[in-house]
């Protein structure tokens, strides 16, 4: 499982529903999960990455041992679709930052996959991390809100599988 599998491909923010597929399923594809930004869970999780990000950005800059995969969720717009980026290898002095685009695009065709990007705190929507002695996720907020729409047990399998604990 690679990187961009394990901490999602992207949230695209639509107002349309994402099709009969589960998460899981779309995830092992590389696909895009749609879920709007409006929707209570995903506002949950934008507030909770937010409120944490210090904390997040002082563990990235001195990661501790069986620490890695250090990653932004950053919103871009290309003026008619937003899409949500996970942005790995970034810097920043706490308002403007650098780092790698991890996501191949699939709505905001402006970037690449792998092309270096700026971005301001205030794109910042979520963030994550792995702790492989704990086997565990951390952070990935919004992979817990679109979880909220999966069947129980599936969201479960998932959370297991990955370590992530959805408080």
């Amino acid at each position: 499982m690679n990187f961009k599998q394990l901490a999602f491909i992207a949230v695209a923010v639509s107002l349309g529903t994402a099709n009969a597929q589960t998460l899981v399923d779309r995830v092992k594809r590389d696909e895009i999960a749609h879920m709007s930004s409006e929707e209570p869970a995903m506002r949950s999780a934008f507030e909770k990455a937010r409120a944490s990000l210090d904390t997040f950005l002082a563990q990235a800059k001195s990661p501790a041992p069986g620490t890695d995969r250090y990653a932004l969720k950053v919103a871009i717009s290309d003026g008619q679709n937003t899409e949500y980026f996970w942005v790995v290898d970034f810097s920043g002095d706490g308002k403007q930052f650098t780092g790698v685009l991890n996501n191949e695009p699939r709505l905001v065709m402006k970037h690449r996959y792998g092309e270096k990007i700026a971005f301001r705190r205030d794109q910042i929507a979520d963030w994550t991390y792995m702790d492989a002695p704990q086997r565990r996720m951390h952070g990935n907020f919004t992979a817990c809100a679109l979880l909220t729409k999966e069947p129980p047990a599936q969201a479960a399998e998932f959370k297991r599988q990955y370590g992530l604990r959805c408080d």
